[in-house]
């Protein structure tokens, strides 16, 4: 944790602002639905280029002028097709804009791009995103992709948006022997060339990001096993490299172990039908789905296991298979994933553990820089912090702690499994909101308020006076309509003594033995700014 919490803390000097995902949808963005991407591509790593096309199937959902597509300007487009005619096209300011006039409403077509060049170098991977040319130690070409941050435009064509997932994608990737290619969903065939050249054909049948389509290159071994999921068996895979393969079996346990604790908490394997992929990569990690980007060289935390792995493989449930359609509600990828590492470590360690871990190693660590949750139409520059992550966990915390456990972990599993408003398993704050109002009966909307909205801590406002015998503690929230219980601690006449208090704009007192000391939330269980007055 330690190492993830120093290399987040550059989050705020790394991170390009210049090209980002997301953003506001255009008129014509609006107008077209992506439902496949088939990316054909070679990659060349002594020159340090890719190309080859990409075809993208589309459907027309309102009247168009042009197909926007993103890719860098930096890339030469050689040719654009719409069902297999060539089409004139504008390349500029990282958007391509296709000529699509006389195309039908609801009709569906097949874009062509053809294109090649040389993707970005990734700065600091995978914050700053872009390709990792590096070589492994038998001195192997070792490539890998990251492009969260930036977006998947970053090296092929896509509408890159987090509200426009495909139905299913099919990746070709062409490399020199004997270089190997993982990718997401199944391996469909491994193709050689007489021209010493190999191309590796992937697919994926599940509804997917655009940033999550993803390749990794190098001169792997290929680890697998078959581990328990609920009523069916999960096929592991874990590309590796030579120089690490000591160690892979071990983490494969971890694996295991990590498999059986989200199935039994948040239900089967959402890609079952394919695969958990792992692959060694020259950066630090990323959750792609079916194929883990791997980059944590085995290290272990204080208590025994690889965070690294964890916290990717929670995405699969927390952000690839429940996702969010605009990141303006990014908080519900990471802010999860975070709190899965607390619900682990008390379900491993008992639950003092669980609350020492979110007290010293997550709320300490909340910036404040900005509400979690922005307006509509944000880009991943405008969210991307620590606040999403610790803070958004630490929400979860509370949010346990004012419903109760039962109510809580129904909510998780409805989160999950329930009919969602949006297609693709997607998901808003808004949805989540509601999802808690049902199942809790009652509206908490000055909860979510403060601890969404606002980027500043609840005040609770604490006036002692002493009377003879007595020390008086009038408690109240200075913040209008919250009413967020409070425990305090202090020792009476018959010992030590621990309240929950219902707190409201309206001053609340109790009395306590004359001179002796009140803690107000002694377990650190809420996220609060104390203001003593006199």
């Amino acid at each position: 944790m330690k190492r993830l919490l120093l290399i987040l803390g550059f989050l705020s000097t790394v991170f390009s602002m210049d090209i980002t995902s997301g953003g506001k949808l255009s008129k014509n963005q609006l107008a077209v639905d992506v439902r496949h991407y088939d990316i054909r591509l070679k990659v060349d790593p002594k020159r340090k280029m890719i190309s080859g096309h990409v075809d993208i199937k589309i459907k027309i959902i309102d009247e168009v002028r042009f197909i926007e597509l993103d890719l860098l300007n930096q890339y030469f487009i050689s040719k654009i097709m719409i069902n297999g005619v060539t089409t004139p096209f504008k390349h500029r300011d990282n958007t391509i804009f296709i000529k699509a006039q006389d195309i039908e409403i609801n009709s569906t077509v097949l874009v062509t791009v053809q294109y090649k060049g040389k993707p970005p170098i990734a700065a600091n991977p995978p914050w700053k995103g872009g390709f990792t040319w590096s070589k492994s130690k038998d001195g192997y070409p070792w490539v890998g992709v990251s492009c969260q941050a930036n977006g998947a435009h970053l090296w092929y064509p896509s509408k890159e948006h987090p509200s426009d997932e495909p139905e299913s994608a099919e990746i070709h990737i062409t490399v020199p022997k004997p270089l190997s290619v993982a990718s997401n969903g199944n391996l469909q065939s491994v193709k050689e060339h007489k021209n010493k050249w190999t191309t590796w054909h992937w697919s994926t049948k599940y509804n997917i990001n655009s940033y999550n389509i993803n390749f990794t290159v190098g001169h792997f071994e290929l680890i697998e096993r078959i581990v328990p999921s609920l009523e069916k068996p999960l096929k592991v895979q874990f590309y590796v490299l030579k120089e690490n393969l000591e160690g892979a079996q071990k983490l494969l346990d971890q694996v295991e172990t990590f498999v059986d604790f989200f199935t039994r908490n948040f239900g089967q394997f959402p890609w079952i039908e394919e695969k958990l992929g792992i692959v060694n990569t020259p950066y630090f990690g990323m959750e792609h789905q079916t194929m883990i980007a791997y980059g944590n060289d085995y290290k272990k935390n204080e208590k025994g296991y690889d965070f690294l792995l964890f916290h990717e493989m929670a995405h699969e449930w927390w952000g690839n298979y429940l996702s969010v359609s605009d990141w303006s509600d990014f908080w519900i990828h990471e802010g999860f994933a975070v709190y899965c590492e607390a619900l682990y470590i008390e379900e491993k360690y008992g639950y003092e553990e669980y609350n020492s871990f979110l007290t010293k190693n997550i709320s300490k660590k909340i910036p404040l820089s900005k509400p979690i949750v922005l307006e509509r139409n944000s880009t991943m520059s405008q969210v991307f912090g620590l606040d999403p992550y610790y803070k958004g966990a630490f929400v979860l915390h509370m949010l346990r702690y004012l419903v109760g456990d039962e109510s809580f972990f129904k909510i998780l599993k409805d989160l999950l499994h329930s009919k969602k408003h949006l297609p693709n398993n997607q998901i808003t704050t808004s949805d989540f909101i509601d999802i808690v109002h049902n199942e809790i009966g009652t509206n908490i909307d000055w909860f979510f308020k403060v601890y969404l909205y606002e980027n500043q801590y609840p005040v609770i406002n604490q006036k002692i006076t002493h009377g003879s015998n007595h020390t008086f503690v009038e408690l109240s929230w200075e913040n209008s309509d919250f009413s967020m219980p409070v425990e305090v601690f202090y020792k009476s006449n018959i010992g030590f003594t621990k309240k929950k208090l219902v707190i409201t704009n309206e001053p609340i007192m109790i009395a306590i033995p004359q001179y002796n000391k009140i803690r107000i939330d002694p377990d650190k269980r809420i996220l609060l700014t104390i203001d003593k007055k006199q």
